[in-house]
């Protein structure tokens, strides 16, 4: 019998001695690998400890022989697969995906190509035995790794992989500064903006100069979030010229919440192609993300509360003219399960396929703004290919440059997507893609943000640290002035409300922010190639996005 194992869950913020990332909790229960229990075939590399939903696996194209062995596998082990997680009993492989794509207005090259890389998420479920209700988990790796050791084809072995929560703290902003860190052995896999908040309660406390100089990130007035006044008036788009249309930038994040920079004329809320939604749509969800998500005993706001927003404000300042098409991909937790990412990033690449067919009606975009990420358990094998790499290839190959934050977690171990982009010296070589672009933070003086990832991947580095944005009107946490009183006059008075966010703007930190700003200028220099055809030659958003890349500068000051 293979597949079943106890497993360490995973569902606290942990500590790592090398510097790795932090994890919380996912969407679905999720558990760590430690490389020095784990099974693996005979040819598997270095593996590193990773965090992976504990009862699922993601499939990659419709191959009949993957589907087969993967399900003789999980019998093996005593379980079956469940491809529709909204009907338990489903054990056929849902046909809606492929029968959106086959009926689209594509040709048949662009049908196939995405048929290739599009991903599926199957649940493993304990066989009825007869033996009563009571089993023991899945080791949800180790019958990966049976799956690959008897499957033939090496190009079948990756079509299977484990599902990563992905957080809005790898790629975006650094340590949440309140919050305790447990130790467990489990990576840091997050690393969220510095927004004060809650006494350390677990955990070694910081005695170091490095982590004591880390932590001011997470205080107002050196980084931390904090309410803050703009006095300017609103980012004008200039004239356009009568045949250019306005860049469009996607962002994917935790959605745009209420403020007056936002109306219909520069954000779409709700993005979809052919009848399909792009992203989550639950209002509820909607509500808990855009305003915040706050702690039901305490009241305080979640340490992702307002990002989305905040992404988007940095694009506007950056490209005015730019119009956002908002990917809500998080919930009041900041994390979401890759299936999740991986289904947003195929739509949108469906949906710039139709926008690149002549006569679709289909608006394109220009570029990906990320603020999220992981790390993979094999990313120094060389025959690691990882599933989210496919839609990501494929928009760069449509001509849209995507952007991602390179982390927060002040090491050079690779954290995806940002690893994917090309070393800094081979960037240019590609000319048959938009390389991927990995951004790393800097202070306000230029130096290098003491939080950021880095690595020979990442090639740019952007303002992230002491970033002032904007953030929804109606965000309000517990937390109070610390002095306040109405005067004779019948006026309130106070010292500043540290979560009162009703002015709709703040400060905060993080390489999250640093990727928009380059997204924005990315798309500010694309303004005048743009034209008003929707249906351009990918060939020729893919020089004219190369053009831009290159001509940005790239890492900031140096002594």
């Amino acid at each position: 019998m293979v597949g079943r194992g106890p497993g360490t869950r995973s569902t606290r913020q942990s500590h790592e001695p090398y510097g790795g990332p932090l994890t919380r909790p996912s969407l679905s229960d999720t558990v760590l690998l430690d490389p020095t229990r784990a099974y693996r075939v005979q040819e598997t590399g270095t593996l590193r400890p990773t965090v992976f939903v504990a009862d699922s696996l993601l499939v990659r194209g419709f191959h009949p022989d993957t589907e087969s062995a993967l399900t003789a596998v999980a019998a093996s082990a005593g379980f079956r697969l469940v491809w529709d997680a909204e009907h338990p009993e489903r054990t056929k492989r849902p046909t809606r995906d492929r029968e959106l794509i086959e009926g689209s207005a594509l040709s048949d090259d662009s049908k196939r190509e995405l048929l290739d890389i599009w991903v599926t998420r199957v649940r493993l479920t304990p066989l009825d035995s007869g033996s009563g209700h009571v089993f023991r988990p899945i080791d949800t790796w180790r019958l990966l790794q049976e799956f690959r050791a008897q499957v033939d084809d090496p190009a079948r072995r990756s079509d299977v992989a484990l599902e990563h929560p992905a957080e809005l703290g790898i790629g975006t902003s650094p340590y949440t500064g309140g919050h305790g860190h447990g130790i467990s052995g489990t990576p840091y896999t997050g690393g969220h903006p510095y927004t004060g908040g809650h006494p350390y309660t677990g955990g070694h406390p910081y005695t170091g100069g490095h982590a004591a100089a880390l932590d001011e990130y997470a205080l107002p007035g050196t980084g931390g979030r904090q309410p803050v006044a703009w006095v300017g008036s609103a980012p004008t788009p200039a004239r356009m010229p009568a045949k250019a249309r306005r860049p469009v930038v996607v962002i994917l994040d935790s959605g745009v919440g209420l403020h007056p920079w936002f109306g219909p004329d520069f954000v779409d809320n709700k993005p979809q192609v052919l009848g399909r939604r792009i992203g989550l749509e639950s209002i509820e969800d909607q509500l808990a993300d855009t305003t915040g998500g706050v702690e039901d005993l305490l009241g305080g706001l979640g340490p992702d509360a307002g990002h989305g927003t905040f992404v988007a404000g940095i694009v506007r300042q950056a490209c005015p003219e730019a119009r956002i098409l908002s990917v809500r991909m998080f919930r009041d937790n900041g994390v979401v399960d890759e299936f999740e990412l991986l289904e947003a990033l195929q739509l949108l690449c469906l949906r710039q396929m139709l926008a690149l067919t002549p006569r679709s009606g289909v608006e394109p975009f220009d570029v990906v703004s990320l603020s999220l990420g992981y790390y993979h358990e094999e990313p120094e094998d060389s025959a690691f290919d990882p599933l989210l790499r496919g839609p990501l290839d494929v928009l760069g190959r449509l001509g849209v440059a995507v952007v991602t934050s390179a982390g927060n977690d002040a090491t050079t171990r690779p954290c995806y997507p940002a690893a994917f982009a090309p070393p800094r010296k081979n960037a240019a070589a590609d000319r048959k893609r938009v390389p991927l672009s990995a951004v790393g933070a800097l202070n306000p003086d230029g130096t290098i943000a003491l939080f950021s990832n880095d690595g020979r991947w990442v090639r740019f580095m952007r303002l992230g640290a002491g970033v002032v944005s904007t953030i929804p009107t109606d965000l309000d946490g517990s937390d109070q002035a610390t002095a306040a009183y109405t005067s004779r006059e019948r006026q309130v008075r106070s010292s500043i409300d540290p979560d009162d966010f009703h002015g709709g703007f703040a400060v905060w930190s993080g390489t999250s922010f640093s990727a928009p700003l380059l997204a924005g200028q990315v798309a500010a220099g694309l303004v005048p190639g743009l034209a008003t055809n929707p249906s351009r030659a990918a060939d020729v958003a893919i020089e004219r996005s190369v053009e831009v890349l290159d001509a940005l500068p790239k890492r900031g000051r140096r002594p």
